[in-house]
């Protein structure tokens, strides 16, 4: 009786190892993503899709435990086709852009038809997961796309589920600005609410007003808010800086002095280790925008002295080798595909990758002298730029710096050093196959 008893938990057990349907937690589908697809089309079902890579902590726990609870299981196995692929490897790679995933872990929901139809980005708990199937589901059910949404909220609809609902049909559209909606939606709630995962998701994932409650509330519970996604640190003070810069960009585009001061403090307050060097750029731009040159020329003097002169080029060439060598490792390793889908980033980086730092770092220096050529008239401050176009050039040779160089030496007077210049960015142009007329008709002009 013993040996019957003991065959015949044996016979239990190997039923629970080979048929999911007895296990415990979700069901993903190891099959190709097309049989996913006719599957979903056979049974009327969206399928939901985990995308994850293997370096990411938050995909770790949810695999633990959010993925493995029971109630999950049961929810997501009836209800969906489920499928888990990893965004840096074969098919993942070209699904994660597909639909446009940049950060881990990622939750999408797609439709039969391959459409999205909700897309979640960072840690859900067992709660927080179910609570969107739900959402997803009596979506579905009710038929609410994004223009019956749309009327709802024209009809007044304001409550936290609905908001909530309403961001996140609207997030999987990349031209959809949500900031105004994420404001709203924080005011909606109450304080214990404000500290809640769902909350800060919405904040990271969607953006917010940077004179708002929504970006007060980051900053005092910006530890947690990090800690939901996979390089948390990183995605939080994107969240904060893509705020801030779109405030930039308005404020530059309107010539509006109270909106860019308004996005200066935000930075200070919100990114302070990178704020200063990040707000004295934009100070460059802005200045040269209203054409106050005073200002312009003072900001220049003061952000490329500060940040980029003082830089030895020998530290630039090292941490340009470094960075290259650190990007070339995931090749080397077999970690990303160098003779497959990534064949051409591969290749592409092989070649250009080596000097990305030195340059970023010429550009930067030439974009300045070729507004301080058209801008400045000052002798000494057009001397102090000749430094810039010299440092420009000598981190990396292309013709459009020696031309700049050239005009700010035909400006300050000394016409045959402009022309010998000038020569230098034919000679370059024509060695690197460019186009050489923008200095021949340069040279034309200045004999």
């Amino acid at each position: 009786m013993k040996r019957f008893y003991l065959s015949l938990i044996c016979l239990i057990l190997s039923v629970l190892a080979i048929n999911p349907t007895f296990s415990q937690g979700i069901n993903f589908r190891q099959d190709d993503w097309q049989n996913v697809v006719s599957q979903a089309k056979a049974q009327k079902k969206l399928i939901f899709v985990d995308i994850y890579t293997t370096w990411c902590g938050p995909c770790k726990e949810m695999d633990k435990k959010t993925f493995t609870d029971i109630s999950v299981g049961d929810k997501f196995n009836a209800r969906f086709i489920n499928y888990k692929v990893d965004a840096e490897k074969g098919f993942g790679v070209n699904l994660a852009k597909r639909y446009n995933v940049t950060s881990y872990p990622t939750c999408l929901f797609i439709d039969a038809n391959e459409n999205p139809v909700y897309k979640q980005e960072g840690l859900l708990r067992v709660s927080d997961l179910l609570k969107e199937a739900d959402m997803v589901l009596n979506n579905q059910a009710n038929s609410k796309p994004l223009w019956a949404l749309d009327k709802l909220y024209n009809d007044g609809r304001r409550d936290s589920e609905f908001l909530n609902e309403y961001i996140g049909v609207r997030s999987l559209y990349s031209n959809i600005d949500n900031r105004d909606l994420v404001e709203e939606y924080v005011k909606s709630l109450t304080p214990i609410q404000y500290s809640a995962d769902k909350t800060l998701r919405i904040m990271v994932n969607n953006g917010f007003k940077i004179d708002g409650k929504a970006f007060d509330l980051l900053l005092k519970f910006r530890e947690k808010a990090e800690s939901l996604f996979e390089g948390g640190v990183e995605k939080v003070n994107r969240a904060f800086s893509q705020s801030i810069n779109e405030v930039f960009d308005v404020a530059l585009k309107g010539k509006n002095q109270a909106l860019f001061d308004k996005a200066l403090a935000a930075n200070l307050k919100a990114l302070p280790n990178t704020a200063d060097r990040v707000n004295d750029k934009n100070k460059l731009a802005f200045y040269l925008a209203i054409k106050d040159v005073n200002k312009f020329s003072e900001a220049a003097e003061q952000y490329l002295d500060q940040y980029v002169m003082f830089v030895q080029i020998e530290s630039i060439r090292k941490q340009d080798l470094w960075e290259y060598e650190k990007i070339m490792q995931n090749y080397k390793l077999g970690i990303r595909d160098s003779v497959g889908v990534g064949a051409a980033m591969y290749l592409n980086l092989k070649v250009n990758a080596k000097n990305t730092m030195a340059r970023l770092t010429s550009a930067e220096l030439n974009e300045v002298v070729k507004a301080f050529y058209d801008q400045v008239d000052d002798k000494v401050k057009l001397k102090k730029a000749t430094e810039w176009a010299k440092r420009s050039l000598e981190l990396v040779e292309t013709p459009d710096s020696y031309h700049s160089y050239a005009q700010l030496m035909l400006k300050m007077g000394d016409k045959q050093m402009a022309m010998d210049i000038e020569q230098k960015a034919y000679d370059v142009a024509l060695r690197e196959k460019l186009d050489t007329q923008k200095f021949t008709a340069a040279l034309e002009k200045m004999k």
